[in-house]
């Protein structure tokens, strides 16, 4: 028991420290990681959990405009990985003036990822990814320039909780289903 104590107070004080922690529990692989933007922590343990995925990633974004995260999914259906990605539609076509979101939401169809756009909702908030079934990377992170470089954002992968991964999924195919397919127009 002091050694269970002992171990999250340590994890506790380098996630308030603002360091990327990683923690077993006693018996599994669960963890869970940790970074934080803008220092790069937050970009590079997305970028990571992306390029971990070895069967299926499972993305939900409200804004979508970071190229690295597009180039990562697209390397990954490139190594067989199974890629399906819902975004919100108005933040990222209506109000999208960059033209960002939409390069980076042709680059994902272009390459055979199946998109959608919600706009079942007032917003689709939510940020997180599904990677095989069991790892969820989730936070205020939004897989956008903005959140890698200039805002305040977290980042959290659970590891290996394939429960915890399944209300993911859920709820991802729920808003997923609420979608509309987005298509290139090139």
């Amino acid at each position: 028991m002091k050694t269970s104590k002992f171990t999250a107070a340590i994890c506790i004080g380098l996630v308030l420290s603002g360091g990327v922690v990683s923690s077993a529990s006693a018996g599994t692989d669960a963890g869970i990681e940790v970074g934080f933007s803008p220092d790069g922590s937050g970009e590079a343990l997305v970028l990571r959990s992306i390029s971990s995925a070895r069967q299926s990633i499972r993305l939900a974004a409200y804004s979508f405009t970071a190229a690295p995260v597009a180039r990562a999914l697209v390397d990954a259906k490139k190594r067989g990985v199974d890629v399906a990605v819902v975004v919100d539609y108005k933040n990222n076509l209506v109000e999208d003036r960059s033209g960002k979101a939409r390069a980076a939401l042709n680059l994902l169809v272009n390459a055979g990822i199946p998109t959608r756009t919600v706009s079942a909702f007032p917003i689709q908030h939510s940020k997180y990814a599904v990677i095989d079934g069991a790892n969820v990377q989730t936070g205020s992170y939004n897989y956008s320039v903005a959140a890698a470089r200039y805002n305040s954002e977290n980042v959290l992968v659970i590891l290996n909780r394939p429960d915890l991964a399944r209300q993911y999924l859920d709820n991802w195919q729920h808003v997923y289903s609420a979608g509309q397919p987005y298509t290139s127009p090139y």
